[in-house]
């Protein structure tokens, strides 16, 4: 297990059909703008990005900074009133809709390959822990038997800052995989029926569960994450 990477997760209501993958396009150029505002505040290390494949009209970046701090700070600045101007004419609501959560995300794996490292596809989940500190070591155990899963290309996750539901302590998981059919796969084989019992323990279920394609990320030349 890693060191813990604070990290910002943004949920922006990028229209579907925007043409953000493509920098050379009119929506690629303010997409490309705002990544560069992002990248451009203090304590910037790595950032990636992808659309939700269940929900193609939300397009997910994760941010990670030195500190903590450094998120919240960037939210309270006028470089964040400026992102939410230039990105409006590629969503499809307005910057108060843009939903920011964080979280101290560990590898739990040795070089995930999830969260735009790799793998096509991240399997995501909030888990809303009854028991943190036993929650911790269920999920420390579920990591050794979903990484032997074929197919599986890393896992991550950790504890959020914010409350979610009225649950101050929550976990959230990002695994990778190499396709969305091994995934569904393995919930219908009988290895994952018979241990799956691990992941009820110590939580009262799961909410936000579906997957991310991160395929694009920038990194700080100097960052080894």
């Amino acid at each position: 297990m890693s060191s813990s990477l604070p990290t910002q997760m943004i949920i922006f209501p990028v229209k579907p059909d925007a043409t953000v993958e493509n920098p050379s396009t009119k929506d690629g150029q303010i997409w490309s703008q705002v990544l560069d505002i992002l990248e451009g505040w203090n304590g910037f290390r790595r950032l990636y990005w992808g659309r939700h494949v269940e929900e193609p009209e939300k397009t997910q970046v994760h941010i990670v900074r030195d500190s903590m701090h450094q998120h919240f700070t960037f939210l309270s600045s006028a470089q964040w009133v400026n992102l939410g101007m230039v990105i409006a004419p590629i969503c499809t609501s307005s910057p108060e809709s843009f939903f920011v959560r964080h979280a101290h995300i560990e590898n739990f794996t040795p070089n995930p390959a999830a969260l735009g490292k790799g793998a096509p596809f991240t399997g995501t989940a909030i888990y809303l822990t009854s028991t943190p500190k036993d929650w911790g070591k269920a999920w420390a155990l579920w990591t050794t038997i979903v990484s032997r899963v074929e197919g599986c290309m890393g896992v991550t996750g950790g504890w959020m800052v914010e409350p979610v539901e009225g649950y101050e302590t929550c976990y959230t998981v990002w695994v990778g995989w190499e396709s969305l059919e091994v995934h569904d796969k393995y919930h219908h084989d009988k290895d994952f029926w018979k241990k799956r019992i691990v992941l009820q323990l110590h939580n009262d279920g799961w909410r936000e569960y579906g997957h991310v394609a991160f395929k694009y990320s920038r990194t700080r030349p100097e960052a080894n994450l």
